[in-house]
């Protein structure tokens, strides 16, 4: 990998916690050199404006308190930020990172550019680019130089990793917790205090960013200190573990068995055991059939793993940890001398993606977007359509979804809805104003809003009508609440009933023109048949012209629905 240049610290505020189906609404991005200086001009602020087929969430505006009508006078399409965004991370050797990017922060970014035709990974990889999480080196100075910095306790005792608890600990100014730019600032002062304290630390945490070199010391496939937030916090979030057997699906991540654990049992289980108890909730486990200790590292995800002689000197880590290294070698070997265990591990963790109920969802579960589809996209994006005041739009404002659908037959369904989606959701004012549009496109695209606002959710994450009448009570009774986030949720209110009634105009509009296209198609059957009928001499019979027109109307239904399957 290229040596980085440019560490691209960013984070996004958005209006909840489903990556498929909310949406970022503000995104803040400072870039700073190798040493943590800014680089001078180079930074990105957007706010972004709500699409009409998300429902804000309650909680996530109480939050952040971010005014919606803000968001509506000075916020951009999602298409037109999805753009910026994108140009600002694709700079060459350029590292991607932030608090909590990996888990949250990525997959918004990820999943906007796969509604908005834009490749999905390019940014995170060409170019000697890659990504990583400063949440991570938290963590990591957490579990393996925890004397570095001062960590903030709940009233329980127990530790937090917090970012606005973690910096105010710190002495850290961050006044704007949860505005995206003040976050930002935030991360880059931890990140200078890590460095700062430890900077042998930062750079192998850096380091581990190579994706090459991660597999490779995974590959050796011997025992590595494994820091991971699913270890427990009790426990440093550290352990001891074996990387045993690569993904039949993802080459990239390997299975690795917790050394703490006597791996006895285990390994007497067959595959279909392991991962019935692996993937089963512990609740619904039986009595003794906990199983306790599969873990995996992926080499593209800053994979936080050592040798073990980081812990060398440091009995201080392992008593936290309940780490005793001759039991962890000792349960290493037993692995080590059970050859078919590989097999049976691998076959276990084999994991397949739920289907997808709605194409928002299907970013991982269809097929790779090929160059040939990804021509098409890039062709929608380009600006050549002429809007009001001589301003340049977007091909895909007078695009035909249909016929874009058509233009890949091998994944149809997804271009013909990411495509219509794009197009409504980003510019529909324009799309009406310029008349360019078909009835059966703004029947699909009615259709849409109405699963989407009135339908049921279709992730335990995904807001609702509902659910959103229903958190706006929660919320107000669980939270005291400071004027501005009373003031967002006054405007989230206001523009949900906007939202609504502009819903029923939308269908309205779509079922007169239906009436009026049907009354056309009538008129030209029975037109025809009484052509036909005076040709041949003869008086046309009405249930001659209502035969035309059933006739015409069903060919007319056949022409122009589409089934677009999953």
């Amino acid at each position: 990998m290229a040596a980085i240049k440019r560490l691209a610290v960013y984070d996004v505020e958005s209006t909840g916690l489903s990556r498929h189906f909310d949406q970022m609404v503000q995104f803040a991005g400072i870039a700073v050199d190798t040493d943590l200086n800014f680089i001078k001009g180079d930074q990105l602020l957007l706010d972004v404006k709500l699409r009409p087929d998300v429902v804000p969430g309650p909680y996530a505006f109480a939050i952040t308190g971010i005014s919606l009508d803000h968001l509506e006078k000075n916020g951009i399409p999602e298409f037109e930020a999805a753009s910026h965004i994108q140009q600002w991370f694709k700079r060459k050797n350029t590292m991607m990172t932030g608090f909590n990017t990996q888990g949250y922060d990525d997959e918004m970014v990820r999943n906007m550019f796969y509604r908005n035709q834009l490749e999905v990974y390019d940014h995170e990889w060409k170019d000697g680019n890659c990504r990583s999480d400063a949440m991570l080196a938290v963590m990591m100075a957490f579990a393996l130089r925890p004397e570095i910095m001062n960590w903030p306790t709940k009233a329980d005792g127990s530790y937090s990793l917090k970012l606005e608890e973690l910096v105010k600990e710190n002495g850290i100014e961050h006044t704007h917790a949860h505005d995206a730019r003040s976050d930002v600032y935030a991360t880059i002062e931890l990140m200078r205090l890590i460095k700062r304290k430890d900077e042998k630390m930062w750079n192998y945490f850096l380091s581990l960013s190579d994706k090459a070199k991660a597999l490779e010391m995974m590959q050796q496939r011997k025992p590595l200190v494994m820091v991971d937030y699913g270890i427990p916090r009790s426990l440093g979030h550290m352990s001891m573990v074996l990387p045993i057997i690569a993904d039949l699906n993802n080459t990239k991540k390997m299975h690795c068995i917790d050394l703490r654990y006597d791996p006895t049992e285990l390994l007497t289980l067959p595959p279909e055991e392991i991962r019935r108890r692996v993937f089963t909730k512990a609740a619904e486990l039986g009595e003794g059939e906990s199983l306790q200790g599969v873990r995996s590292l992926t080499s593209n995800q800053c994979p936080l793993s050592a040798t073990p002689g980081v812990l060398k000197g440091r009995g201080d880590l392992m008593e936290r940890s309940g780490l005793d290294m001759a039991a962890c070698m000792k349960h290493a070997e037993m692995i080590a001398n059970d050859p078919s265990f590989r097999a049976r591990l691998q076959q276990a963790m084999v994991s397949n993606f739920p289907p997808a109920e709605d194409i928002y969802q299907t970013i991982y579960s269809l097929n790779m977007i090929d160059y040939s589809e990804q021509a098409v996209r890039s062709r929608l994006r380009m600006p050549t359509v002429e809007g009001p005041g001589n301003t340049a739009l977007p091909a895909i404002v007078k695009a035909d979804p249909y016929q874009v659908g058509d233009q890949q037959p091998k994944d149809r369904a997804r271009l013909f809805e990411l495509s219509l989606r794009a197009k409504w959701s980003n510019y529909s004012n324009e799309v009406l104003a310029l008349n360019s549009f078909t009835q059966p496109e703004l029947q699909e695209w009615v259709e849409h809003l109405k699963r989407m606002w009135h339908g049921e959710s279709l992730h335990k994450d995904h807001t609702t009508l509902a659910r959103f009448n229903k958190d706006l009570l929660a919320v107000r009774a669980e939270r005291v609440l400071t004027p501005a986030q009373e003031k967002a949720l006054l405007e989230a209110e206001a523009y949900v009933q906007i939202m609504l009634s502009q819903i029923d105009t939308l269908e309205s509009m779509s079922n007169d023109l239906a009436k009026a296209n049907l009354e056309a198609e009538a008129a030209k059957a029975a037109e025809a048949a009484k052509v036909t009928q005076e040709l041949v001499g003869a008086e046309p019979s009405e249930q001659s012209v209502e035969e035309a027109v059933v006739t015409t109307l069903v060919a007319r239904e056949e022409e122009t629905s589409l089934s677009p399957g999953l």
